[in-house]
C-alpha cells in the first residue's frame, strides 16, 4: 500500500481512516493556534502531519499502526541537517491508543507533544545523529 496507492474500496479506506475525519476541526484549530501546516494520508497510509520550523524542523504525527486494529501512535520529532548528516530527537508521546481514546485525549497529546518540540528546539546539542544525507541537487 505504502508508496503505491490504496488498493482497497473507499469503505475500506473510510474504515482505516476512522476517527481521523472527525478529529480534523480539532487538529485544525491546534495547527492554526501554533502555526503548524497539517498534512493528511501521506504515502497512502491514514495519518496526520503537523508540521513546523521552530526554528528546527518538527512534527508531530498521528498514524495508524496496523489496518487490522484499531491502534494508533503519537509521535513527536525534531531534526537538524547539519553538513551532509541529519540529527534528531523523537519520541511516541502515545502508543498503542484506540480511535475512542484518541478522541478523548486528542488535544492533550498534542500539548505534550509540543511541549517536546519545544524542550528540544532550545537544546540541539542532545540529538543523536539519524541518517547521512546525500549530496545536495
Amino acid at each position: 500500500m505504502a508508496n503505491g496507492g490504496w488498493y482497497g474500496t473507499q469503505r475500506e479506506w473510510d474504515l482505516a481512516e476512522q476517527p481521523l475525519p472527525a478529529l480534523d476541526p480539532a487538529l485544525e484549530e491546534f495547527a492554526a493556534i501554533h502555526a503548524f501546516r497539517i498534512s493528511k494520508n501521506a504515502k497512502d497510509w491514514p495519518e496526520r502531519s503537523l508540521k513546523k520550523d521552530m526554528p528546527l524542523s518538527s512534527l508531530l504525527q498521528i498514524f495508524r499502526v496496523d489496518l487490522e486494529m484499531d491502534s494508533w501512535k503519537v509521535w513527536a520529532v525534531c531534526s537538524e541537517d547539519r553538513v551532509r548528516e541529519r540529527f534528531w530527537k523523537q519520541a511516541i508521546i502515545a502508543d498503542g491508543v484506540t480511535g475512542d481514546q484518541l478522541s478523548v485525549s486528542l488535544v492533550s497529546l498534542l500539548e505534550r507533544g509540543l511541549d517536546r518540540l519545544l524542550e528540544w528546539n532550545e537544546c540541539p546539542q542532545d540529538f543523536e545523529f539519524a541518517t547521512k544525507l546525500g549530496d545536495p541537487p
